[in-house]
Protein backbone atom coordinates (compact mmCIF):
# COMPACT_ATOMS: atom_id res chain seq x y z
CA UNK A 1 0.00 0.00 0.00
CA UNK A 2 1.44 3.49 -1.22
CA UNK A 3 4.68 1.81 -1.37
CA UNK A 4 5.62 0.77 1.87
CA UNK A 5 6.15 -2.66 3.82
CA UNK A 6 3.68 -3.02 6.57
CA UNK A 7 6.63 -2.11 9.57
CA UNK A 8 6.59 1.02 7.52
CA UNK A 9 2.70 1.12 7.52
CA UNK A 10 2.43 0.37 11.07
CA UNK A 11 5.62 3.27 12.19
CA UNK A 12 3.35 5.78 10.11
CA UNK A 13 -0.26 4.60 11.82
CA UNK A 14 1.81 4.81 15.34
CA UNK A 15 3.21 8.51 14.48
CA UNK A 16 -0.49 9.32 13.46
CA UNK A 17 -1.48 8.18 16.47
CA UNK A 18 0.96 9.95 18.50
CA UNK A 19 0.57 13.27 17.17
CA UNK A 20 -3.12 12.81 17.79
CA UNK A 21 -2.58 12.50 21.47
CA UNK A 22 0.05 14.96 21.60
CA UNK A 23 -2.64 17.75 20.37
CA UNK A 24 -5.30 16.51 22.73
CA UNK A 25 -2.70 16.14 26.10
CA UNK A 26 0.25 18.99 25.38
CA UNK A 27 -2.46 21.87 25.47
CA UNK A 28 -4.12 20.28 28.38
CA UNK A 29 -1.31 20.68 30.53
CA UNK A 30 -0.28 24.14 28.73
CA UNK A 31 -3.65 25.46 29.87
CA UNK A 32 -3.26 24.34 33.62
CA UNK A 33 0.20 25.73 34.00
CA UNK A 34 -1.22 28.98 33.02
CA UNK A 35 -4.35 28.65 35.43
CA UNK A 36 -1.30 27.40 37.98
CA UNK A 37 0.42 30.15 37.21
CA UNK A 38 -2.65 33.14 37.44
CA UNK A 39 -3.60 31.65 40.63
CA UNK A 40 0.33 32.31 42.18
CA UNK A 41 -0.02 35.90 40.91
CA UNK A 42 -3.12 36.72 42.13
CA UNK A 43 -2.30 35.53 45.48
CA UNK A 44 0.92 36.62 45.24
CA UNK A 45 -0.34 40.52 44.66
CA UNK A 46 -3.50 40.15 46.50
CA UNK A 47 -2.28 42.74 49.02
CA UNK A 48 -0.91 45.10 46.30
CA UNK A 49 -3.95 45.20 44.52
CA UNK A 50 -6.08 45.36 47.67
CA UNK A 51 -8.51 42.29 46.74
CA UNK A 52 -10.59 40.50 49.07
CA UNK A 53 -10.93 36.94 49.89
CA UNK A 54 -14.32 37.23 47.64
CA UNK A 55 -12.75 39.41 44.45
CA UNK A 56 -9.87 36.64 44.29
CA UNK A 57 -12.55 34.43 44.57
CA UNK A 58 -14.15 35.95 41.56
CA UNK A 59 -11.52 36.38 39.53
CA UNK A 60 -10.52 32.64 39.54
CA UNK A 61 -13.65 31.59 38.59
CA UNK A 62 -13.56 34.22 35.42
CA UNK A 63 -10.18 32.89 34.73
CA UNK A 64 -11.22 29.35 35.13
CA UNK A 65 -14.24 29.76 32.19
CA UNK A 66 -11.82 31.48 30.10
CA UNK A 67 -9.84 28.25 29.65
CA UNK A 68 -13.23 26.06 29.51
CA UNK A 69 -12.50 24.40 33.15
CA UNK A 70 -15.55 23.35 34.95
CA UNK A 71 -14.34 25.71 38.30
CA UNK A 72 -17.20 26.53 40.98
CA UNK A 73 -16.78 29.13 43.49
CA UNK A 74 -17.45 25.99 45.91
CA UNK A 75 -14.54 24.10 44.89
CA UNK A 76 -12.32 27.25 45.43
CA UNK A 77 -11.02 26.99 48.93
CA UNK A 78 -9.80 29.81 50.72
CA UNK A 79 -8.42 29.77 54.70
CA UNK A 80 -7.54 32.59 56.66
CA UNK A 81 -4.75 33.21 59.33
CA UNK A 82 -4.15 36.39 60.23
CA UNK A 83 -2.93 38.90 57.57
CA UNK A 84 -2.17 35.68 55.91
CA UNK A 85 -4.34 33.26 53.82
CA UNK A 86 -3.98 30.65 51.28
CA UNK A 87 -6.15 29.47 48.31
CA UNK A 88 -6.68 25.30 47.71
CA UNK A 89 -8.37 24.24 44.50
CA UNK A 90 -8.53 20.70 42.92
CA UNK A 91 -9.50 20.66 39.20
CA UNK A 92 -9.93 18.22 36.52
CA UNK A 93 -9.36 18.41 32.49
CA UNK A 94 -11.27 15.75 30.75
CA UNK A 95 -9.35 14.40 27.81
CA UNK A 96 -10.95 12.54 25.18
CA UNK A 97 -9.16 10.66 22.84
CA UNK A 98 -12.54 8.75 21.26
CA UNK A 99 -10.84 5.37 21.98
CA UNK A 100 -9.50 6.42 25.48
CA UNK A 101 -10.46 8.72 27.79
CA UNK A 102 -8.56 10.17 30.81
CA UNK A 103 -9.04 12.92 33.53
CA UNK A 104 -6.32 15.14 34.28
CA UNK A 105 -6.07 16.04 38.15
CA UNK A 106 -4.63 18.93 39.26
CA UNK A 107 -3.91 20.41 42.61
CA UNK A 108 -2.87 23.91 43.28
CA UNK A 109 -1.98 25.77 47.16
CA UNK A 110 -0.54 29.45 47.07
CA UNK A 111 -0.23 31.16 49.91
CA UNK A 112 -0.16 34.72 50.50
CA UNK A 113 -1.06 37.76 52.37
CA UNK A 114 -4.21 39.67 52.18
CA UNK A 115 -5.44 43.66 52.20
CA UNK A 116 -8.12 43.99 55.46
CA UNK A 117 -10.47 46.88 55.21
Amino acid sequence: MFGLNAKQLFMLLLLIVALFAGSQVIPAYFHAFQFNDFIRQEVKFAVASRRTTEDIRARIVEKAQEFNLDVKPRDIHITRRGPAFSVELDYIIPIDLRLYHRDLSFHVTETGELFDQ
